[in-house]
């Protein structure tokens, strides 16, 4: 599954990072940022939700039927049903920000926009993933999943990314970004505006990512890949599911379960953590002790809040 992503960087270090070459030019090729017409910007964070709006690479002509290339547009996580009424798009009574790869095609919901061509690839840093096979544990512990790096290069730290460069000659010399296969559709509101929203594609794990959840994201690791993702008018349906297969090409380090709570908008979120050192006392707790000042109570017994697992409403799964 994927409930949790990390989008950090402004609107032009994603361009440049997404950057590519021009078949006729040779050079490369920053893709167009189009604004949102529904009023919803994109907000960079380490610890971004479903209902935030992220940025997704899509085909142009989804927009001006005349061009056929790649641009960045932010949507909404969470694919909106398109029978949904109301205003209200946040609380559409499904959990869409998952779509299962097994019943994609008869899905009544991904079904038509898979159909009619509406793929997209979800741009991130990174994705966050609680381990789930652990059953001695009585919490879960987080991880940070992303792109192997170049050596020197770690993708959490905002220096890597200030210290990288891009040219059109060369292209995007810096930490790489995580690409995943999605869906969207586009729901019409009551005053009329498009309001554009995705879901990301999952799959069974493999074994190089079972041994930390059993649904893994459907990864694009080349720029062809990505390419032919998204052209759904050069790349038909059937060819384009033989993309989506489970990658070897991950890895991740553990982080904090402050990374739990989704208000939590710490840039601590995605940095790594040695499971090895005893997590911090809650100080409130730690001041309650000493009030009591009982020498037998101890802090093994008490939970932090950040111990508690990721919040999730109880939604019906479509």
């Amino acid at each position: 599954m994927c409930g949790r992503t990390a989008c950090a960087l402004d609107p032009e270090s994603i361009c440049k990072a997404t950057s590519f070459k021009d078949k006729s030019s040779g050079k490369y090729r920053k893709p167009e940022w189009k604004e949102s017409k529904s009023g919803m910007d994109y907000k960079p964070s380490v610890n971004i939700a479903p209902t935030d709006v992220t940025p997704v690479l899509v085909n142009a002509s989804h927009f001006n039927h005349e061009e056929n290339e790649p641009v960045i547009y932010p949507m909404m996580w969470g694919m909106i049903p398109p029978w949904h009424k109301g205003d209200n798009i946040k609380s559409t009574g499904l959990s869409t920000n998952n779509c299962r790869l097994e019943g994609m095609k008869a899905s009544k919901l991904y079904g038509p926009s898979f159909s009619s061509g509406k793929r997209c690839v979800v741009l991130c840093e990174g994705f966050y993933e609680w381990q789930t096979t652990k059953k001695e544990s009585s919490s879960k512990q987080p991880y940070y999943i992303y792109s192997p790096q170049d050596d020197g290069v770690h993708i959490e730290d905002p220096k890597c990314w200030d210290a990288a460069d891009w040219n059109e000659a060369d292209g995007w010399k810096g930490p790489k970004l995580l690409k995943m296969a999605g869906l969207f559709s586009c729901w019409t509101s009551s005053e009329g505006k498009p309001v554009y929203s995705y879901s990301v594609i999952t799959m069974e794990s493999n074994t190089h990512f079972s041994w930390l959840h059993h649904r893994m994201p459907a990864i694009l690791n080349t720029d062809e890949e990505v390419m032919d993702w998204i052209d759904s008018g050069r790349v038909p349906a059937d060819k384009a599911m033989e993309l989506l297969k489970p990658v070897d090409k991950l890895t991740w380090h553990p982080v904090s379960t402050a990374v739990n709570n989704s208000r939590n908008k710490s840039d601590g979120c995605n940095k790594p953590v040695d499971l090895k050192k005893p997590k911090p006392v809650n100080p409130l707790m730690m001041n309650w002790l000493k009030k009591a000042n009982k020498p037998e109570s101890t802090t093994e017994n008490t939970k932090s809040e950040e111990d508690s697992v990721p919040e999730a409403k109880k939604m019906k799964r479509e």
